[in-house]
């Protein structure tokens, strides 16, 4: 059985997707791979709760692994424009998704109205409120793609809800992306684990994203260099981390560093996957093979 490498970005601002996005496509596009994109459709900051305040801040409850400052990504316009304007993310930039799409990237749902609202609560909204969030943006980012198909939802910030396979079925998602870290079972060996888990609703699976910075589901490139790793240290960390991962592999990041600050390490990563004898795809192939195994419908 061939071995897959999956890059998943959760496109979580405007500039993810502004000037993050558009590099990751062009990438792909001179390395002969495709990526997959989460997108908030809706705006990035809750006005309700502290700037950019979210419930993966470190604190001695819950640790998060090193990450780099929110003004280093957004740069101090970017802060700022998000602060003083919150642009709406996805809805406001159709013509980068439609690209996206058209170039063989897979693009999905991120959330539902607002990002940081989503992150702090939805674990605990009701079955009507997130039917509702979902309603409100999946239409806007159906009429962008040539098949008017969404087949992936990642929430925000991991925060997810038992609620939440059936209302994806019904909406014709495939799969969701809210599980996070290297799976823990037993002494299996991780090429033995597998990544896509059954949930309580049929052909509505949940996959893990193995390499993130734990704890907390940090994204991975940059936890790599918030941790002060330089390239050949990251090279040598991802070739380690991709063996012991096993055959189907997820990893994860923001447009908003790995599209412009580590953009030349998403190169490294895809390079390095190839080495070792990966197929660089998009999630969804993972999901569609493990599907077809397991002989889900």
């Amino acid at each position: 059985m061939s071995r897959l490498f999956s890059f998943r970005f959760d496109v979580d601002t405007h500039r993810c997707v502004r000037e993050g996005m558009p590099a990751l496509v062009d990438l792909g596009t001179s390395l002969g791979v495709s990526f997959t994109f989460f997108v908030n459709m809706g705006q990035a900051v809750s006005r309700r709760g502290s700037l950019f305040g979210q419930r993966n801040e470190p604190n001695e409850a819950h640790p998060v692994a090193a990450k780099l400052p929110t003004r280093r990504k957004l740069g101090t316009v970017g802060y700022l424009e998000a602060a003083v304007a919150n642009p709406k993310v996805g809805v406001g930039s159709p013509d980068v998704l439609r690209s996206a799409a058209i170039a063989g990237h897979e693009i999905g749902l991120h959330g539902g109205t607002n990002h940081a609202t989503w992150q702090r609560g939805a674990d605990s909204w009701s079955d009507a409120r997130l039917a509702r969030e979902i309603d409100t943006v999946l239409p806007a980012l159906r009429v962008l793609l040539p098949s008017e198909s969404v087949p992936g939802f990642a929430s925000p910030g991991w925060t997810t809800s038992p609620a939440l396979p059936p209302l994806l079925k019904a909406r014709g998602f495939t799969y969701m992306a809210d599980l996070h870290g290297p799976a823990a079972v037993g002494g299996a060996s991780a090429a033995a684990r597998g990544i896509v888990e059954p949930t309580s609703s049929a052909c509505v699976s949940n996959v893990r994203t193995a390499l993130t910075g734990e704890p907390g589901g940090v994204a991975y490139l940059e936890h790599l260099v918030a941790s002060g790793l330089d390239r050949p240290a990251i090279r040598d960390r991802f070739r380690s981390d991709l063996r012991e991962a096993g055959d189907e592999v997820i990893a994860y990041d923001h447009p908003y560093f790995a599209g412009i600050e580590g953009l030349d390490l998403v190169r490294l990563c895809v390079e390095v996957a190839q080495e070792e004898g990966y197929s660089v795809v998009p999630v969804s192939e993972i999901v569609e093979r493990d599907m077809d195994i397991e002989g889900c419908c």
